[in-house]
């Protein structure tokens, strides 16, 4: 058996060697699906027919409410949405010299600001020149005035609290004056109460109001910057349990050794003989004790602190954890999510400098829209992003399979991008349950997010159920009550403590400044998929996302047959990575003289958000390359378009899913049910990437060409900006830059080469700066393997 206890390394570009300029592309060639003729007349006159429709009705609305700008919203086809056409609509859509998209819907629809009815004149004007903007006729499907999305209850019910959005104009004047004008709109009716503004970032302001009756809704949902209206969500806690009535003990702290410290967003925690020593400083909280009830977060607690003692298994590698107790959800009355919102953020806002990471097992019952991110997730971003923190979120509950219907899909909240959103899967299974071992529990829900975004990342151990007799019979998992009992509860709220426990204990491992980025990107990097799922990769990353994260000290230490590489950086707008000298170990080759070994790599982004563009929400990407080449060649800068001396001819990206041989693939079958990851699952825009590939698995006439010793290896790291992103930050003048890291593992499945060591001399002899990542204890705790 292998000791596992050489710790991963960290390294970094060569500024001077690695560093490039991004070079100009693409063609000046037009489209196919670009109409000529007859047919672009004929959509140029029907799109002049609808804009003449919408002038007036834009006229009326201008007139009822002066200074406060009307909207137009353009619907485009599927062949428009590319980046590369979003140019040629904008510059369609200028009106009075001015871009004035200020978002873009869940529907493929561009909202235009409209101020003046004139400037919908000049949109006629540019229909008449059909030719000079065929793209931009072809491309949009309809042109018409913004009706704002109102949902109400389906009875009158007294006083319904309302929420409601208005559009962001990207201007701060406009919308400061917009929120004054409505808030004097709402006074003027009898029924309506204007209750507060909440922020939940700083370009999304929820307002919250209370109406007596439907009709005072209608009184108000005309109002021109009115993007949507709905009744506020009302959140619920609910904790399926079975109690045992016997007590446990659990281990005190010891006296001079540092542990973790997890922030609990929750009921509150019951001081229990057991927790009570684990409990860091004092509660937060906006609510008296006679208004909580601490079941649901001491439940979530034990589990975070003590999971493993509890189910006696070595899932995570933790063995205590202080416990900082937020209590920002009152059992004992309803709350919204504009108060739940207000909680957390004040929680973190005032303990995130001190505690970094945070469990969520609260959420709503509602699904998320596969076009748009919900404003829940919108606000746990920007929580997460002005105080430098990580929150570890639950992807919900569901009880279709209480009737035999198919899971729901994540919750809002869930959708969260910063945030590592974490399903169920079984511990263990009855003749009762309906679930396999290590299979999703039937509550879990399951992914995509919007944008098809993965989600949840992560799946763990949150219990088990079954129908018998047409009721619900529980398998759950183990935990405490707040009488210090012993009790089993099933739900992805028990599942997710044990991923908070693993980031939490990381960051307290690592003796390195809190990088969420660097603690996402290990432990996806880690996370695998139970040997007994046999699933298609694309149920597996909807159900499990990456996998299971593993132990502590499986994340932070090789084996003498393998390496694990951490570079972490920040991209910059106009430039890349290309690393022409990535060390790769020579001696790794079969006996055929090709290269061979499992490579696993693993991208996690900071993504830059833009808010009120529906799917497009995540306005940037980043975006790996890794494989071989024949040569360097020199390049003339002097060409038009080049501006990087050094290139690689011959190259091979070996993350290319086309390059794989099927049936070669299954003769690996324990790498391939656990790790293997070869689909290019919309690989834009997708804040977390990651790829796990066996070269031995590469199709023959590939192998030939690309993998025969010797060839030289490269890395290439990308960034992608959407246009809504690149326009607001050159009218803002913002500086655009991602930050990233990667994680890349080479191993030899054969344990005959000593990868660590070469590839560590590699790094040397090519003049990389590395070291070993920095950890608390110098001396590791020893994984048989």
């Amino acid at each position: 058996m292998t000791e596992k206890y050489l710790p991963i390394k960290i390294f970094e570009k060569r500024v001077e060697v690695d560093d490039r300029l991004t070079e100009a592309g693409g063609s000046s060639q037009q489209p196919k699906w670009v109409l000529t003729g007859s047919e672009l007349r004929t959509k140029s006159n029907i799109l002049f027919d609808e804009v003449h429709v919408a002038r007036t009705q834009i006229d009326a609305k201008l007139k009822k409410y002066r200074n406060v700008p009307a909207v137009l919203k353009a619907k485009l086809n599927d062949n428009a949405i590319a980046k590369s056409h979003r140019n040629d609509l904008t510059q369609f859509l200028f009106t009075g010299k001015q871009d004035r998209v200020i978002g873009f819907t869940e529907n493929q629809e561009i909202l235009l600001r409209i101020d003046d009815a004139s400037q919908v004149d000049e949109l006629n004007q540019k229909l008449e020149k059909a030719e000079k903007y065929a793209k931009a006729i072809s491309g949009i499907d309809a042109l018409e005035v913004y009706q704002p999305e109102v949902k109400l209850p389906e009875k009158q019910v007294d006083k319904i609290t309302f929420k409601i959005k208005l559009h962001n104009y990207s201007n701060y004047q406009m919308n400061k004056f917009v929120t004054e004008v409505f808030k004097e709109l709402v006074s003027k009716h009898k029924e309506l109460k204007y209750v507060k503004s909440v922020e939940y970032s700083d370009h999304l302001h929820i307002h919250q109001i209370v109406a007596d009756s439907l009709d005072a809704i209608e009184f108000i949902s005309d109002f021109n910057a009115i993007s949507f209206i709905e009744p506020m969500p009302i959140f619920e806690v609910t904790l399926d349990e079975f109690s045992d009535d016997r007590s446990i003990l659990l281990p005190a702290p010891v006296d001079g050794q540092v542990y973790p410290i997890l922030g609990i967003l929750d009921t509150g925690i019951a001081e229990t003989t057991q927790l009570r020593p684990w409990l860091y400083g004092k509660r937060y909280s906006n609510y008296p004790n006679d208004f909580l009830d601490p079941a649901h977060g001491t439940f979530v607690s034990a589990i975070a602190a003590f999971g493993d003692t509890l189910e006696g298994q070595a899932y995570t590698g933790v063995n205590g954890c202080r416990l900082f107790d937020a209590a920002v959800y009152p059992v004992k009355d309803t709350i919204t999510e504009a108060d739940l919102v207000e909680n957390v953020k004040e929680a973190i806002e005032k303990h995130g400098s001190n505690i970094k990471v945070w469990n969520m097992s609260l959420g709503s019952m509602v699904e998320v829209k596969e076009g748009e991110f919900s404003d829940f997730a919108v606000a746990l971003d920007s929580i997460q992003e002005k105080n430098d923190v990580l929150i570890i979120k639950s992807a919900g509950n569901c009880s279709n399979f209480m009737k035999g219907a198919p899971t729901g899909r994540i919750t809002r909240g869930a959708d969260s991008v910063r945030a590592l959103t974490v399903g169920s899967i079984a511990h263990i299974s009855s003749s009762k349950d309906i679930a396999g071992v290590n299979h999703p529990s039937p509550f879990s829900r399951v992914g995509p997010g919007p944008a098809n975004i993965i989600k949840p990342e992560l799946v763990h151990y949150g219990g088990n159920a079954g129908v018998v007799g047409g009721n619900v019979v529980h398998n759950g998992v183990i935990s405490l009550k707040p009488d210090g009992q012993v009790k089993k509860a099933i739900g992805t709220s028990f599942s997710a403590p044990r991923v908070a426990s693993i980031a939490a204990e990381l960051n307290n491992k690592l003796l390195e400044e809190f990088d969420s980025v660097l603690l996402k990107a290990l432990i996806l990097h880690s996370a695998k998929y139970p040997e007994n799922v046999n699933l298609p990769i694309n149920e597996k990353l909807n159900q499990y996302g990456f996998g299971v994260p593993q132990p502590i000290n499986e994340i932070l230490y090789n084996d003498p047959y393998e390496i694990t590489l951490v570079m972490r950086d920040t991209l910059v707008k106009g430039e890349y990575v290309d690393i022409i000298d990535f060390p790769f170990p020579s001696m790794l080759v079969d006996e055929n003289g090709f290269f061979t070994g499992q490579i696993i790599v693993t991208l996690a982004s900071q993504p830059v958000f833009s808010e009120g563009q529906g799917a497009e929400y995540c306005q940037s990407d980043v975006q790996v390359m890794l494989g071989t080449y024949d040569d360097k060649v020199q390049r003339d800068i002097q060409k038009r378009h080049i501006r990087n001396e050094l290139g690689r001819e011959g190259t091979f990206n070996i993350l290319l899913s086309s390059s794989y041989s099927k049936k070669q693939m299954m003769d690996n079958l324990s790498f391939s049910k656990t790790e293997k990851m070869l689909v290019q699952y919309g690989d834009k825009f997708y804040p977390n990437k990651k790829y796990a590939v066996d070269l031995s698995d590469i199709t023959n006439s590939n192998k030939e060409k690309y993998l025969k010793s010797p060839k030289k290896w490269f890395l290439k790291i990308t960034g992608l900006y959407r246009d809504f992103i690149e326009k607001y930050s050159i009218i803002n003048r913002l500086e655009l830059s991602q930050e990233y890291c990667v994680v890349i593992t080479i191993r030899d499945p054969r344990r005959k080469t000593r990868v660590y060591d070469e590839v560590a001399t590699l790094l040397q002899a090519n003049q990389f700066l590395h070291r070993d990542v920095k950890l608390r204890t110098d001396v590791p705790v020893r994984i048989d393997i």
